[in-house]
């Protein structure tokens, strides 16, 4: 990574990556939002390419940025207001979010930079190579909190759908005879309470 094209690349995969994560957290649209997540996963996947991670690469492409990306557009457009441009969709404390998540990084950098990091000059090891070791892990010594995660989420994911469904109680159906009965009896309570006319003897006992 110390070539000019490396450093490039590292530069141009960071502004792509942290570029569209700030506007997901700024942008007023939360379907929005959703959709600038997808070059943000890009750029991740972009990182892959660069460390040689071949399989991380592919399943940052196919599962984030297509099946998860879909899963949660589907997820946003199922609330409630999400769409309405008449409700607020930003948040009020913004500001002071951005601020603690400014001074965490900034505390996260500090103690990542007094860290010793070994420096090897050992080549990474090939696709399949990594994809066995990854798969012996994942069932191995980390499963448990692989399922545990994917638990989490899911709960995370329908709780959330739960909660913005709009609770509408139903409202009964009339029968179309009912409504023909109806009519009828308005009409009829209509012609009883017409005048009935007056005639010629009655106008003229009231003029005198």
């Amino acid at each position: 990574m110390n070539s000019l094209p490396a450093q490039i690349a590292f530069y141009s995969l960071a502004a792509l990556t942290l570029i569209p994560a700030l506007c997901v957290v700024r942008t007023r649209s939360v379907v929005h939002a959703g959709f600038w997540l997808l070059p943000c996963f890009v750029g991740v996947a972009g990182f892959y390419a660069a460390l040689e991670a071949h399989f991380f690469f592919v399943v940052q492409l196919l599962i984030y940025a297509g099946a998860i990306m879909i899963l949660i557009l589907f997820a946003l457009m199922l609330t409630r207001d999400a769409m309405n441009p008449n409700i607020s969709q930003t948040n009020r404390l913004g500001f002071i979010g951005g601020l603690i998540c400014a001074v965490l990084g900034l505390t996260a950098a500090a103690m990542l930079a007094r860290q010793g990091w070994p420096v090897g000059g050992s080549h990474p090891a090939d696709a399949a190579v990594q994809t066995r070791e990854l798969g012996l892990a994942l069932i191995g010594l980390y499963a448990v909190p692989f399922e545990v995660a994917s638990l989490l989420l899911l709960a995370a994911l329908i709780g959330a759908i739960t909660l913005a469904k709009v609770q509408r109680e139903p409202v009964p159906e009339r029968a179309p005879l009912a409504d023909l009965f109806m009519t009828e009896a308005v009409v009829e309570t209509l012609d009883r309470s017409e005048p009935e006319p007056i005639t010629a003897g009655e106008e003229a006992k009231a003029w005198n």
